[in-house]
């Protein structure tokens, strides 16, 4: 059974904004991803490090294209419990800075770097 984007927003309208600072994970201790999941994030991470996407000119391209790796990722989604949860998470800060930086400002270069350093988060959570 995979997740869907309608759980997703539900989860986010029902649960505090703080609660991505809160992850389930104990220090030292990191949740195990399942393959598929880990597949989608290496090719969100590989996204982020194409250093052509650092030109504001691409922000439409790149703000597709990661959007288009998180719904993959969604709809594959396998994972349960607390693994399942973290990863929510951590998807929830991602789609708030993918959400800036699809938007218009003159701050692409810091919403960039935002959601490269969300993708790459994924690692200090998971395994």
């Amino acid at each position: 059974m995979s997740c869907t984007n309608s759980q997703l927003e539900n989860k986010k309208a029902n649960d505090n904004e703080n609660t991505v600072a809160t992850l389930p994970v104990k220090s030292g201790t990191k949740l195990k991803a399942d393959e598929v999941t880990r597949k989608n994030v290496g090719a969100m991470v590989q996204l982020v490090n194409d250093t052509s996407y650092q030109n504001a000119g691409k922000r439409k391209e790149l703000s597709v294209s990661i959007q288009n790796k998180i719904d993959t990722l969604v709809k594959q989604c396998s994972m349960k419990g607390a693994e399942h949860d973290a990863l929510h998470a951590w998807l929830e800060q991602l789609l708030k800075d993918v959400k800036e930086l699809k938007e218009e400002r003159d701050e692409y270069i810091e919403n960039y770097a935002a959601v490269k350093k969300d993708v790459e988060s994924f690692y200090d959570i998971f395994e």
